[in-house]
This record gives structure tokens, C-alpha cells and sequence, in this order.
């Protein structure tokens, strides 16, 4: 026992370091060279060169003051990772917001007149202004019908681009996530806010691990616009980390993009591979080898209890 929580505590000690310590300390330097430095000489590293000379100077021979010096900026890089964190639980609520319909409404109707437009498209097979149609193809049954099928195909991975299923939500990250219990839905009668837990408890531990990292890259997609937050912020007294703190969201934007449709696919895949192993424990006959809808909305309604 004593040799596991020695071990626990070393990898919390470590993940603290380099998820809390080293970023924040990174941030506390910064923040305190611009300090220092402000707006009229923000690239002046003579002056920077001269403060950090100054500060030696100051701690030389005053090793206790240093130490408390060197505890205050661990301190101060820990507060900046957790408000980071917190930031960044800010930003993944934006990514999902859902209303109220005041705020996002305009922004909801623009990506169901896009989608809506898009999806007319691929199902008519027209291609928009500018784009070879089939009847452009060249001469021969075979070539115009392979134009068709790469039209067809073109007009459906855009109107995908938008989002997988009608949009309802402000943003392509709550549609992508959101879109994962509609096509569940639509696909197996499965109500999957009530069928995922129960799912849950049935999965291997390699599936629910690569779950599980999913969810996290999400989580430190958003944290990594949460420094971009603080970045901006420190902009205001010096200049250089605004654009810092627009490319961390940049990135986090990205990054937390490429972790949403990650998440839903896993998401989605495990719905496929384990929803009839769930039917049948709970004592369900699968006549044709796969959960229907039928017996979807059965397996449904025993979840929901009522509700």
C-alpha cells in the first residue's frame, strides 16, 4: 500500500508540473518582462537585460529572500494554470453552447440555411456554380455516370463539412457532438443519453481508455485557448502577448476540432460494436443479429423508467 501511494503520488506531483507548473511559470516570466518592459519598449532587450540584472543584484546575498521569492513564482504559476484551466471550461461551454436563443439564434439559422442549401444540393446531385456537372462529362454512359457519382460525392462531404446532421447549435463542435445521439437515434431508436451509461459499464478497458483520452483532448483543446485568454489579457500591458494569445486560441480552436470529431466518432463506433451486446444482457432477442429501431425504442423506454 505504502509503495502505491508513493507511486500515486509521484504521477499526480508530475502531471501537476506539467500541467499547472511549467505553462504557468512560462506565463509569470512573460508576465513579468512585460512588466518591465511595457508598450513603448516591449523588444528592448537591453532593458530586459538590465531588470534581470537588477533583480540578481537585489537577491545576491539574501538567500531567504530568494527561496520565498522562488516559492511566491511557484505559487503564482499554479494560480495561472488553474485560472487557465478555468478559462478553458469557459471556452468548451462556448464551443457547446446551445442558447438562450437571443445569443445564438442568428447564429443557428445561418448554419441551417447553409446546411439546408447544401443538403438540397447533393440531394438534387447539383453542382454549385463553377463546378463540372455530370452532363459536362466526358462523351460515354460510363464516364458521365462516374461524374455523377464524384459530383454526388463532392456535394455530400459539403454539406458533412457543415455539420452531420441538421444543425441546432452555434458552433460545428456542438453540432459534431451533438449530431452523435441524433444519428443513433435515427439509426438504432436509441434515446443516448439514457443507453450510454448503462453502455458504459460494458465496455472493455481499452475501449473506455481511448474514450477517456478523447474526452481530455477536448478538455486541453479548450485549456489551450484559456492561456490564449491570459495571453490576451497580458496584452494589454504589453503588446507582443496579444498575438501570442491569438495563435494560442487559433490553435486551441483547431486542435479542439480535430478532439470533437475524434470523440464522436469513438462515440459513435462504440454505439455500433456493443449496442447489441447491451440488448442482450438485458435479455432482448435480436432476431436479424443487430438492434433495430423497433428495438431501439423498446431498450428506450425500459431506460427511461418513465422520464
Amino acid at each position: 500500500m505504502n509503495a502505491f501511494l508513493a507511486e500515486l503520488g509521484k504521477k499526480l506531483a508530475e502531471r501537476w508540473v506539467s500541467l499547472l507548473v511549467v505553462p504557468g511559470a512560462l506565463f509569470v516570466a512573460l508576465a513579468a518582462a512585460g512588466s518591465a518592459l511595457g508598450h513603448r519598449h516591449a523588444l528592448d532587450r537591453r532593458l530586459l537585460g538590465l531588470a534581470v540584472e537588477e533583480l540578481a543584484t537585489h537577491y545576491d546575498r539574501r538567500p531567504v529572500s530568494a527561496v520565498l521569492l522562488f516559492v511566491a513564482v511557484l505559487a503564482a504559476a499554479a494560480v495561472a494554470g488553474l485560472l487557465a484551466r478555468a478559462l478553458g471550461t469557459v471556452v468548451e461551454r462556448a464551443w457547446l453552447i446551445s442558447g438562450p436563443a437571443w445569443l445564438t439564434g442568428r447564429l443557428v439559422r445561418r448554419r441551417k440555411d447553409r446546411w439546408t442549401t447544401a443538403a438540397e444540393r447533393a440531394a438534387a446531385g447539383r453542382a454549385p456554380a463553377g463546378r463540372p456537372a455530370a452532363e459536362q462529362a466526358p462523351a460515354g454512359r460510363s464516364a458521365a455516370a462516374e461524374q455523377l457519382a464524384a459530383d454526388r460525392a463532392a456535394l455530400a462531404e459539403e454539406r458533412n463539412a457543415i455539420a452531420l446532421t441538421r444543425p441546432a447549435r452555434a458552433t460545428w463542435i456542438g453540432d459534431r457532438l451533438r449530431g452523435v445521439g441524433v444519428r443513433v437515434h435515427a439509426q438504432y431508436g436509441l434515446d443516448f443519453p439514457f443507453a450510454w451509461p448503462r453502455l458504459w459499464t460494458l465496455l472493455p478497458e481499452a475501449c473506455r481508455n481511448d474514450l477517456i483520452a478523447a474526452r481530455e483532448a477536448l478538455a486541453g483543446a479548450a485549456t489551450q485557448s484559456g492561456w490564449g485568454l491570459l495571453y490576451l489579457c497580458l496584452g494589454l500591458v504589453w503588446w507582443p502577448a496579444a498575438g501570442a494569445g491569438a495563435a494560442l486560441m487559433l490553435l486551441g480552436w483547431r486542435r479542439g476540432r480535430e478532439a470533437a470529431a475524434n470523440l464522436a466518432d469513438l462515440t459513435e463506433a462504440t454505439v455500433d460494436l456493443y449496442a447489441a451486446d447491451l440488448a442482450l444482457l438485458l435479455g432482448v432477442d435480436l432476431p436479424s443479429g443487430h438492434v433495430t429501431p423497433a428495438v431501439g425504442r423498446q431498450l428506450s423506454e425500459r431506460f427511461r423508467k418513465g422520464a
